[in-house]
């Protein structure tokens, strides 16, 4: 019995040593390799299958045409396209691809830049189809010694940096009244300058000036002053009037001063429309 007991102890002293180990296994596990292998092969498809939708030439956008341009420099415009198309997707490849260009991020990229009216874009067969619609001309404002074109909302449509652009060679663009910025200050594309309700008096005023024969030559504003602006006739006197103000009262009163009080236009100075049935001219 004592004999039996020793054994038993000595088996009890093994296992809480911990030193105990299974006759049938050698402590080492099996390498699955078939499950690497596996795993390896579908990786491997699927940067294969990426590389080729993502960087082969077949799926590479190679023209843009572009529709309903009408100043804006078609080379702007595409190389715009291109400076989007170039950009890097997916770290190794570039949005020309067809699967990694978006028409919506390229839409707000050209807005941004050209302050289009509308823009649509489409892809088809590996070529851009861009649709546009420009923003009415309606005015050139000038600031810090350069020039831009406006529209009818008062937004920055594009700049002028080129005095024999083919924008100032139309007819119809030549006739556009030039404001300029007295304070000088900076704008971009895309810019508030004006608001539609100025924009409509000043040209209220301007067609009243045209059927009374008063020509004019630019168109002087200074915000820090208020809002109103020094318009510079031909004869070389100035008119100054407020654009919030009534339009037609002003006209009406700068009509009483040049027929009725003004003998020699060419020897004025000013005439001051800006604070009611007082009218101050010099």
């Amino acid at each position: 019995m004592a004999h039996r007991d020793y054994f038993k102890q000595a088996q009890k002293r093994r296992y809480q040593s911990r030193s105990y180990r299974n006759p049938h296994l050698d402590g080492h596990k099996p390498v699955a390799w078939k499950r690497i292998g596996v795993a390896v092969g579908v990786v491997s498809l699927l940067l294969v299958t990426t590389a080729f939708f993502f960087g082969h030439d077949w799926f590479e956008i190679q023209h843009v045409e572009v529709r309903g341009v009408e100043y804006i420099p078609t080379q702007e415009l595409e190389s715009a396209i291109t400076v989007y198309a170039d950009e890097s997707a997916l770290l190794f490849f570039h949005r020309s691809n067809r699967f990694l260009f978006s028409s919506d991020v390229l839409a707000q990229a050209l807005e941004d830049q050209f302050a289009l009216s509308s823009v649509s874009i489409g892809l088809r067969e590996g070529t851009i189809f861009v649709e546009l619609e420009e923003r009415t001309s309606n005015l050139f404002w000038k600031t810090q010694d350069r020039l831009f074109v406006v529209d009818l909302e008062g937004i920055v449509v594009r700049e002028i940096t080129d005095p024999e652009d083919s924008m100032l060679q139309q007819p119809n663009l030549k006739k556009l009244p030039i404001f300029v910025d007295a304070n000088d200050v900076e704008v971009h594309v895309g810019s508030p300058v004006l608001t539609p309700e100025e924009i409509e008096s000043a040209f209220h005023f301007f067609t009243s000036l045209e059927t009374a024969g008063i020509a004019y030559t630019y168109i002087e504003l200074d915000r820090l002053a208020g809002k109103w602006v020094q318009l510079m006739t031909q004869v070389g006197y100035s008119i100054l009037f407020d654009l919030t103000g009534n339009i037609d009262e002003q006209f009406r009163n700068l009509m009483v001063v040049l027929q009725e009080q003004v003998e020699d236009p060419t020897r004025l100075e000013y005439i001051d429309l800006r604070f009611g049935d007082k009218v101050y001219f010099k």
